[in-house]
């Protein structure tokens, strides 16, 4: 868990990064520190999209494993 906490602090911004500039091309005043600054400052704010960036992929990893156990369960009542 922890480490999908780390994954969004790290490695998420800068696949957004990533993957914005390349899809949508550079504008002014992007830069890859810019927007961990602005993620950052977003979290101390208290900004949702900031929290979710971070957040997001320890959501995705608890929503996986619930539905996984759901699948499970739902399997041996099937029986």
């Amino acid at each position: 868990m922890a480490g999908s906490v780390l994954i969004g602090l790290a490695l998420l911004p800068m696949l957004i990064y990533l993957v914005g500039s390349s899809l949508l091309g550079r504008y002014e005043g992007a830069s890859l520190g810019h927007l961990y600054g602005s993620i950052y400052s977003g979290l101390l704010q208290g900004n949702w999209a900031s929290w979710i960036v971070i957040l997001g992929p320890a959501l995705l990893l608890l929503l996986g494993r619930g539905l996984l156990s759901w699948w499970r369960r739902s399997a041996q009542f099937a029986h």
